[in-house]
């Protein structure tokens, strides 16, 4: 059992040094982290053991929008990372990120042109785009950072239209705000992505690996009590 939870320390490890490569060489100081974990309990049903290995200054963005347990949910892991230094942010609810003290907000795409998210200062605030004219609604509501995606085909969406490395490097480039990539990025590719305002990965799948994430168990201080 530990040499699996290891194995994720080393997973998101990687991913780490790959996101902070990519931020220096797109010089996005500005970028509050340059690597996300992203929540999707129909690919990763308990999420823990990530959250639980994941580096200080590291993000993770709740999602699981359908979950009818979100708000203790939600709660519970804004605990563990608290104890961890990982920053938590909630997507598309900011009375929830408000109600639990999370560090942030992420937009969904379908929401950057909507009035009912209003900037919280103290908020940090992310936003999912697609292409360049949602990258310009993110600049217009205050983002902090904008995961584009997706940038290559992703074992999710077999046969999706992805961007491709050349067309996500130009579309970051041009964006008024920085940008991690997002889909199909592990380290082994990240290094192509390389470019102006490129601040590090998001992923799902990439913190698992081949490892069975369900099998792991959390141990010692960074299991918070059941809400």
């Amino acid at each position: 059992m530990s040499g699996v939870h290891e194995g994720l320390r080393d997973r998101a490890a990687k991913l780490a040094a790959a996101a902070a490569a990519l931020k220096r060489s797109g010089s996005s100081s500005a970028a509050p982290f340059s690597l996300a974990f992203l929540t999707d309990r129909r690919r990763i049903e308990n999420p823990e053991p990530i959250l639980a290995a994941l580096p200080r200054g590291a993000a993770v963005i709740y999602r699981d929008y359908d979950n009818p347990r979100r708000a203790g949910v939600a709660a519970r892991y804004r605990s563990i990372c608290g104890a961890r230094g990982v920053l938590f942010l909630v997507a598309g609810d900011i009375g929830l990120a408000c109600a639990i003290g999370a560090d942030g907000l992420h937009l969904p795409a379908r929401t950057l042109s909507s009035s009912a998210y209003r900037r919280e200062k103290r908020l940090l605030l992310t936003a999912a785009c697609h292409d360049a004219a949602e990258l310009a609604r993110a600049g217009a509501a205050g983002a902090d950072l904008a995961l584009l995606s997706p940038v290559f085909a992703t074992p999710s969406h077999p046969g999706a239209e992805h961007l491709g490395a050349d067309r996500f490097k130009a579309l970051a480039a041009a964006s008024p705000v920085p940008v991690l990539a997002l889909g199909g990025v592990d380290e082994t590719n990240a290094p192509l992505l390389a470019g102006r305002n490129i601040s590090g990965i998001a992923a799902i799948s990439a913190f698992a690996g081949r490892i069975q994430v369900s099998h792991v168990e959390i141990r010692g201080d960074a299991r918070p009590p059941k809400p």
